[in-house]
């Protein structure tokens, strides 16, 4: 499997939903990019067992993302709403299908992209890449007056076949082999000029084998 399309939106709350207004904004963007609010948790899976981590730290090597890599960046824990969020789907039949093992450790990015008029939003700034684990599952949550973020996903070299290329409903999730496959997702702007827009995500990295030391 490069990559598979399937629904998440059994799992998606009304609590869940609105949680995304309170997201604190990311500080570890570029000084003129100030268009992305985040929280991140990770946690330890072990057959049925899910343990959150107390204090997470999120680290991509340079080359991995030439953005933004190269640090550890902390952001917000995950409230509780996007803790369910992620049990009940770290749970599903699907994922445990695809993920097929016992042990693994999870990175839960909740996510909102905001755009205007004069200021588009960007879901993935560092271009086409690589997250540097093993799957990842991206859900969009909810849209809110959005033109544009378009997902695409190539075969892994920079001229690769494109294999994706669909803007994803809320409720949807793609699934991506990550070391097979490179993505991105291309700006967002306003629908409606002189209305605010937003594009709000759920982003689960899996590493298997890999659990807390």
């Amino acid at each position: 499997m490069r990559y598979r399309v399937s629904s998440a939106v059994s799992h998606i709350s009304e609590e869940f939903l609105e949680s995304y207004s309170a997201l604190p904004a990311d500080e570890h963007l570029r000084a003129d990019h100030r268009f992305r609010f985040r929280a991140f948790s990770e946690a330890d899976v072990k057959g049925d067992l899910l343990r959150w981590e107390e204090d997470s730290t999120f680290f991509q090597s340079d080359e991995i993302n030439d953005y933004a890599g190269g640090v550890h960046r902390k952001f917000a824990p995950l409230g509780g709403a996007a803790r369910t969020f992620a049990e009940r789907f770290v749970g599903s039949r699907v994922t445990r299908e695809i993920v097929d093992a016992e042990e693994f450790r999870i990175g839960c990015h909740q996510i909102r992209i905001t755009a205007a008029d004069e200021r588009p939003g960007l879901p993935a700034p560092e271009g086409f890449h690589q997250d540097g684990f093993d799957y990842v599952a991206v859900t969009c949550v909810a849209t809110e007056n959005v033109s544009g973020g378009i997902s695409l996903v190539r075969e892994n070299t920079p001229d690769g076949e494109h294999l994706v290329e669909r803007t994803m409903p809320a409720g949807e999730t793609l699934f991506l082999a990550d070391r097979e496959v490179q993505h991105y997702v291309s700006p967002i702007t306003p629908k409606v000029p002189g209305l605010a827009a937003h594009r709000d995500v759920f982003v689960i990295t899996f590493s298997l084998g890999e659990t807390a030391r």
